[in-house]
């Protein structure tokens, strides 16, 4: 779930009383997990072969809010959001575990559903499409005849029967299930929550997700050149919600209930969880009296999107994000002795080299959250929620809760600007993706045909040129991008060179409780030379956070402590940010996440490249946030 500024988050569990490790960054042995505190009932349901894929879960009928019946009628179609990965199991870290179909099954430890049989399913493998017959445009400037036909074909999903995989519950059960802690990584050996987030395998993931799901949409009104319109939120003209989403009336398939209203008319916010909470939204039209505040929102927003594009995306550890580690690795023994003390006894689990790139943790992140329907301020219950995995309700949906995203028709057009800002990277930014054999031979099975629905195998390699999948986006869009030279200014009239700096400054003690928008000063973090190769690169590890919240802090560098609250993505001083969609992980308990940066850019723009040491300042935002290791940067 990164060359001059990208972020790393793992979520592991922080709720495990004791683990072992050994010490390389990805073990190759494997860990032992002791018992749980608590014992939980689980059901596992493992992968039994190559050509079974792999196993879902899913609730019974009626379990969860508009996914009713989806479950029972699933049984005929095991594999629906197989595990892929399958394709010759590899090492997905230098010095890693193997992942595979066979490793990774579907479980759900609080409820007494399993998952369905395995049935023998055959899976074909994913041929290229010999044209390009579907253009991508974005959804405010489609005409009426393409809005009717938009809405006639997810009308056609949700009439769908439940049972059939090309279904819209069943594709909203998809992304629940890879991204809301029910698939896992060995559960009888490691028990690591699986999911397409946090690491290189988001892009991709979500590419081949949406493809299959606008395919079905094309083939559900006979028209093979339907092409998946986007949510254009990184040009002005898109920032707000297209008026095809908003109308409330019976008939719209594309409105959904379960959004934060006060945002329905709104300005979106690329850096939401930072605004002043004082200051309510902007409305979406422009007027004399909000004029400034109209300007200043929109250029924050062109600012994120050149921070995600370009300073904090140059390379594909910063854009897509570092490699997906099988293993909970370093530091273990020490976070458990720091948490012994800090806490009375209380253990956690350890992090990973798993990491987002900017284009998940970004913009991608901050329309989830913006989106979705924000958490009561007293009290949850089912009434008013959802029920999720962790057998909990759960109040902040749809789009701003993994669980539950899938069911926004919103999301598909979020996700579908998602894969266009990988598609720009690619192709006008001119940037190469990853060429390591685990990334591109990683594979995973979709749903393909909702009249007899048959299993596709597809690779990453597959999926690198839109083109081989039959589509690609308006060239209107890509003419004029407004953000491309959206370059950072300095918040602090000094720009953030040594003269900002704290000076004597006393450093925090850490482990750190982080206090909503009081800053800290890390002072003094030293800087290694560069090595030829390498980039710079600023980590935090040992994050401890509530998952089912929301949760940010910003980290800026030599930015004075005195209005370091200001600091955002449109500042020279800004490095990058932690945050996370809200998910239902950790069942009721905290998860640990590391974070690291990618830092050359932000040294060059503040004229400290060759400075010995930086003040490192985290800017916490929102949220119940412990960091138990002070930042260091390092070459990688």
């Amino acid at each position: 779930m990164a060359s001059t500024s990208a972020t790393s988050i793992l979520l592991f569990p922080a709720t495990i009383p004791t683990i072992t490790s050994t010490p390389s960054a990805c073990p190759s042995k494997k860990t032992t997990i002791l018992r749980q505190r608590h014992h939980r009932r689980t059901v596992s349901c493992r992968a039994s072969g190559a050509d079974d894929g792999g196993l879902l879960w899913l609730p019974r009928r009626g379990v969860l809010t508009s996914l009713t019946g989806a479950a029972a009628g699933l049984v005929g179609y095991p594999n629906l959001t197989s595990i892929a990965l399958e394709a010759n199991p590899v090492d997905t870290c230098k010095r890693g575990e193997k992942v595979s179909e066979k490793l990774v099954e579907c479980s759900d430890p609080n409820r007494d559903f399993p998952c369905p049989p395995s049935l023998k399913v055959p899976i074909v493998d994913f041929k290229p499409e010999s044209t390009v017959k579907r253009i991508r445009r974005p959804v405010h400037l489609l005409d009426k005849e393409y809005q009717d036909k938009y809405k006639k074909a997810i009308r056609k999903m949700k009439d769908l029967e439940p049972s059939n995989p090309l279904s819209f519950a069943a594709q909203a059960a998809i992304h629940e299930s890879y991204c809301d802690g029910h698939y896992r990584y060995d559960p009888t050996e490691k028990n690591r929550p699986f999911d397409v987030h946090f690491s290189w395998i988001f892009a991709p993931w979500h590419r081949m997700y949406i493809y299959f799901y606008e395919k079905a949409l094309g083939d559900l009104v006979g028209d093979d050149t339907f092409a998946l319109p986007y949510w254009n939120w990184d040009s002005p003209e898109g920032m707000g919600i297209p008026a095809i989403f908003k109308d409330p009336n019976d008939d719209n398939p594309l409105y959904d209930p379960n959004r934060d209203m006060t945002h329905r008319d709104a300005l979106i916010d690329l850096d939401y969880l930072h605004a002043d909470k004082s200051v309510g939204p902007i409305p979406f039209v422009k007027t004399p009296a909000t004029a400034a505040a109209y300007d200043a929102a929109v250029n924050k927003n062109l600012a994120t999107i050149y921070q995600q594009q370009i300073r904090g995306g140059r390379g594909p550890r910063a854009f897509l994000g570092e490699k997906l580690c099988s293993e909970a690795s370093f530091r273990v023994k020490e976070i458990n002795e720091r948490s012994k003390r800090r806490q009375n006894g209380k253990q956690i689990k350890t992090d990973s080299s798993q990491s987002q790139g900017t284009l998940e943790r970004m913009a991608h992140t901050a329309v989830h959250v913006w989106v979705g329907r924000q958490k009561p301020k007293t009290g949850c219950t089912l009434a008013d929620g959802v029920l999720g995995h962790d057998g909990q309700p759960h109040c902040a949906y749809d789009m701003g809760f993994l669980g539950t995203a899938g069911r926004d028709p919103l999301f598909y057009s979020h996700h579908s600007n998602v894969d266009r800002m990988w598609h720009l990277w690619s192709t006008k930014l001119g940037n190469e993706g990853f060429t390591d054999t685990e990334w591109l031979d990683a594979s995973f099975v979709f749903y393909d045909n909702y009249k007899e629905p048959r299993l596709v195998r597809i690779k990453f390699r597959d999926v690198l040129d839109a083109r081989n999948l039959g589509y690609t986006y308006d060239a209107e869009s890509e003419a004029s991008l407004p953000w491309i030279n959206s370059k950072p200014t300095p918040l602090s009239p000094t720009g953030g060179g040594s003269s900002a700096r704290s000076g004597a400054a006393a450093p925090p003690e850490f482990p750190l409780t982080l206090v909503s928008e009081k800053a800290v000063v890390v002072p003094g973090v030293a800087v290694p030379a560069k090595e030829a190769g390498m980039d710079l690169v600023l980590v935090i590890e040992g994050i401890e956070y509530n998952p089912q919240m929301n949760n940010k802090f910003d980290v800026a560098i030599n930015c004075p402590k005195e209005v370091a609250k200001g600091v955002g993505p449109q500042h020279t001083e800004y490095a990058g940010s932690f945050t996370a969609v809200p998910s239902s992980k950790a069942n009721g308990g905290t998860l640990l996440g590391k974070v690291t940066l990618f830092v050359d850019g932000v040294l060059a723009d503040l004229g400290a490249a060759g400075d010995a040491t930086v003040d490192v300042v985290l800017v916490p935002r929102v949220g119940d946030i412990t960091v138990y290791f002070a930042p260091t940067i390092q070459n990688a």
